[in-house]
């Protein structure tokens, strides 16, 4: 949009309403707070608020609304606006946030009952043109998303509306308007009388449609014109018009905006005026509206800063003289240190993408590059209160020693507090604790804002743990597990979740073997093996085409083979395989897509990081925030997420093998999710069956079956074992009935047999549904915190799928946090008994992988065993299953 710049001053009217209603449909529902209040429409009404004020930048500024009140166009003619589907609650009850949007921005808010917003811009648009504001020689233009309106275009006066991406503003002047609705804006109003508008049930003349009314407003100008000119009509619209009369006259009524309204607001009322960006910044943090924050600078420029002046790229102004680049430096500072703060910038926050970190000693601050860092054998003194930013990622670097009872790290104890975070970057974390504001990339000049923001991280997170009450699960828990009367969330912290970071740092060091030669042979055998598909599904179709584009994919199955489309045309794989048999290349397809995948996640990218390795290992990156069950997650190569099953699943897992001398042990919890839930839920009868050693999924498809367990087939056994997964997961009826392919009805038959047997897990399910609601979050059994207070929210399929996650969530936190306490001492017996001989290497959901000597192999597998299997005292016994391999594919 271009906006011609005069020596006028510009008055911007915007229309809230339509504003408000379009970016509610424009942005995705699940845009909530925190808390799981929904913004999705006081979002995208902020983004248009803040493009406008920067394409316009005006002198002069309002915002109009609706109010819930009839107008004076109902009282005319009740069925006005009658079609109209009542108003989602959802987007009622933003009206509300949209108005402290404006408040906090000084913008001044009309609304009068028994008058439109268009009304109120109306009355306005006049003032500014004819009335008592014309002297002020004004440039007046109305943001809406309401074409209505146009009508109000003339010289001085400009209508804005949002065109295909919601901001990208279309400005419309006489001309425009014209281009757009082929009459001018004197005439839309006649045009609607004529026509009518369905969007307001205005009903207009029966049977003229919008062609016919634009050619005469062409000819006549005027609808006016037109009844004086009706004996020139051909007989048809002769007798329209004049059946039409009363229904034209209605409806010009209805569609005119009114001008002459009593608006009680003066001019200077309306002058922008500066705004406190305090109160800005704590309604942006209560939306969760952080990216916008940067906007503000580009609208309004920087905010002036009382902070000490700009530092140099390392040190600051009161330390110059210390050399921070300095490996003694470093050594002397921490060995007398008391109190310091360490912030670990990666690449990805990097504005350089080169890796550096921050460090304050007892309040004296400098900065040191990642390459410095890495020369330092660090031990931090064991009475030193340590702050940490990212202790994940610089344990992961090299081993530092320090004492965990007088350590903290912001990052993961903002994960355990809150879980439901996607990200835990530094920016997110100093926006949403510290109420501070940084770019998108982190820089070394900003090394003291970044050390003063992870202090004020730290206190204001334990507030917030210390103002979150525990579950009575979770605080027997941690009393039983941590032997702690005090700071609970805290402790977890310092007692699991940073050692547990520091056996992580271990892990990605040692990294996992390549056997670079075998996987080579691999990669070419993928390779031959998508070059014979891709040749034979040619063959099939005809010709070539790009197999890897949905589009060209989804054009040969549906327009040219005429394969039959389910609903929307899709190229999705159980799309596809709802389509075997249909041609002979759905199938070949479907072998191309899984070998492909093969090929891009595992095979190339694989043998790539082997062969950058002196000892040809991969070194994944464990992630330990970042879920919102507690549990860990890997990148690069993501190790989580090896194919367990199917033609490659084994022949990949060959690839990795230990270092010569050593052994793979593998070791797994069985059923460990159910075992949790039958301690959680105290049902005795899932309870008695992991006690007599059932198989817990022909226990539960007897009793849905209604038959004896020794009479369950296989397949029954399976129907057993998506029903207990499906009651974890929180599923619907109508959920297992599309896992089971079965109808509805009997996949509520299933869930009511099984609850009628297992009643304690119904009345867990149905206690903790209630309590997430009371409280808006739920916790594992060590307190990893999933704030989802979405379970209020007025969308069905938000609600539902919240309280999906309430049961769940603790189940799997739990679970993860049970594989966590298990890895401490793991590490204290590898640390104390098999250093330099058994090595933690990967863990899967409930799955460790280690490397252990070949001749301590079978000493550490039974003495590691016994420490798994006691790692929680639950209700029920964990199991643990363990096997021994020369690779991966050995381990069952």
């Amino acid at each position: 949009m271009n906006i011609q710049k005069t020596s006028k001053d510009v008055f911007l009217a915007i229309d809230a309403n339509a504003i408000v209603h379009r970016a509610f449909h424009a942005y995705p529902s699940t845009l909530q707070t925190e808390d799981g209040v929904q913004v999705n429409a006081v979002y995208g009404f902020t983004v248009m608020l803040l493009e406008a004020l920067k394409q316009f930048h005006p002198e002069y500024v309002l915002c109009a609304f609706d109010t819930k009140a009839p107008t004076f166009r109902h009282a005319e003619f009740a069925e006005y606006k009658g079609t109209r589907k009542p108003t989602d609650q959802s987007l009622l009850d933003q009206f509300p946030l949209v108005e402290e949007v404006l408040k906090a921005f000084n913008i001044p808010i009309i609304k009068q009952e028994g008058f439109e917003a268009d009304d109120i811009l109306g009355t306005i648009s006049k003032m500014v043109d004819s009335g008592k504001w014309k002297s002020e020689n004004l440039d007046f233009y109305i943001l809406s998303g309401d074409r209505d309106l146009l009508q109000l275009v003339k010289n001085d006066i400009r209508v804005c509306l949002p065109s295909g991406n919601f901001k990208n503003l279309v400005l419309y002047d006489t001309d425009e308007v014209f281009k757009y609705m082929g009459v001018y804006p004197n005439q839309i109003i006649d045009y609607k009388a004529i026509v009518g508008d369905a969007s307001d049930n205005i009903p207009g003349i029966k049977g003229i449609g919008s062609k016919t009314a634009t050619d005469l407003l062409k000819e006549y100008g005027e609808m006016n014109e037109i009844y004086k000119n009706i004996s020139k009509l051909k007989p048809r619209l002769q007798v329209l018009f004049g059946e039409g009369i009363e229904q034209a006259e209605l409806s010009r009524m209805l569609a005119t905006i009114e001008q002459n309204m009593h608006v009680d607001i003066k001019l200077e009322a309306c002058r922008t005026k500066d705004f406190d960006r305090s109160n800005v910044l704590e309604m942006f943090k209560k939306f969760s509206f952080r990216s916008l924050m940067v906007k503000l600078d580009d609208i309004f420029g920087k905010e002036e800063s009382s902070d000490s002046p700009q530092l140099s790229i390392f040190g600051t102004n009161s330390n110059a003289d210390i050399d921070w680049q300095s490996v003694e430096t470093f050594k002397e500072l921490t060995g007398r240190a008391k109190e310091m703060v360490i912030g670990y910038v990666s690449k990805e926050e990097s504005y350089n993408q080169e890796p550096f970190y921050v460090v304050r000693f007892n309040f004296v601050g400098g900065g040191f590059q990642d390459s410095l860092f890495k020369e330092i054998d660090t031990q931090i003194p064991q009475d030193c209160i340590t702050t940490f930013y990212n202790w994940e990622e610089l344990t992961a670097q090299k081993h530092i020693v320090l004492n965990y009872d007088k350590s903290f790290d912001v990052m993961l104890f903002a994960h355990t507090i809150s879980s439901g975070k996607k990200t835990v970057s530094f920016k997110d974390l100093a926006f949403d604790y510290a109420g501070k504001i940084f770019e998108e990339k982190l820089s070394p000049l900003r090394m003291t804002d970044i050390l003063d923001a992870i202090v004020e991280i730290r206190e204001k997170e334990t507030k917030k743990a210390n103002d979150t009450e525990l579950y009575e699960y979770t605080l027997k828990s941690i009393k039983e597990y941590l032997k702690v009367e005090e700071n609970y969330l805290v402790n977890v912290l310092k007692k699991v979740e940073m050692p547990v970071a520091e056996i992580l740092g271990k892990m990605e060091r040692r990294g996992i073997k390549i056997d670079a030669r075998y996987l080579k042979a691999l990669d070419t055998e993928v390779k031959s093996t998508m070059d014979r598909l891709s040749k034979e599904i040619y063959d099939s179709v005809g010709h070539e085409f790009n197999l890897n584009s949905p589009k060209q994919l989804g054009d040969v199955l549906f327009n040219e083979l005429q394969l039959p489309v389910v609903g929307k045309q899709s190229t999705r794989e159980d799309v596809l395989s709802g389509l075997i048999g249909a041609h002979p290349c759905v199938e070949k397809l479907l072998e191309y897509r899984e070998v492909s995948k093969v090929y891009g996640t595992y095979t190339a990218p694989l043998l790539e990081m082997a062969q950058k390795d002196s000892n040809t290992s991969i070194h994944t990156d464990f992630k330990q925030a970042g879920t919102t069950s507690g549990r860990f997650s890997s990148a690069n190569p993501n190790m989580q997420n090896l194919p367990a099953s199917g033609t490659w699943s084994e022949k990949l897992r060959k690839a990795f093998v230990p270092n010569d001398g050593f052994k793979f042990v593998g070791m797994d919890y069985a059923q460990m999710e159910l075992r949790i839930m039958a301690d959680i839920s105290r049902d005795d009868l899932l309870i008695k069956d992991f006690t007599d050693g059932l198989d817990i999924h022909k226990a539960t498809a007897a009793r849905i079956l209604e038959k004896e367990i020794e009479d369950v087939t296989k397949a029954e056994r399976g129907v057993g074992k998506t029903v207990n997964f499906a009651i974890l997961f929180g599923q619907t009826s109508f959920g297992l009935a599309r896992l089971l392919n079965i109808d509805a009805q009997k996949a509520s038959e299933y869930i009511r047999n099984y609850f009628e047997h297992y009643a304690g897990v119904e009345n867990y399910i149905r206690i903790l549904e209630k309590e997430a609601y009371k409280r808006g979050y739920v916790q594992s059994m060590l307190g990893t915190t999933r704030r989802i207070a979405a379970v209020k929210s007025h969308n069905i399929t938000a609600r539902r799928a919240a309280l999906r996650e309430a049961v769940n969530m603790p189940i799997q936190g739990t679970e993860a946090d049970i594989m966590k306490l298990g890895m401490v001492r793991l590490n204290e017996l590898i640390e104390k008994e098999f250093d330099g001989e058994a090595y933690i290497l990967l863990q899967i959901h409930d799955e460790f992988v280690f490397e252990v000597k070949e001749n301590r192999v079978e000493e550490f597998k039974d003495k590691a065993c016994d420490i798994l299997r006691s790692a929680a005292s639950l209700e029920t016994t964990l199991e643990v299953h363990d096997s021994i391999g020369k690779d991966l594919s050995e381990l069952k």
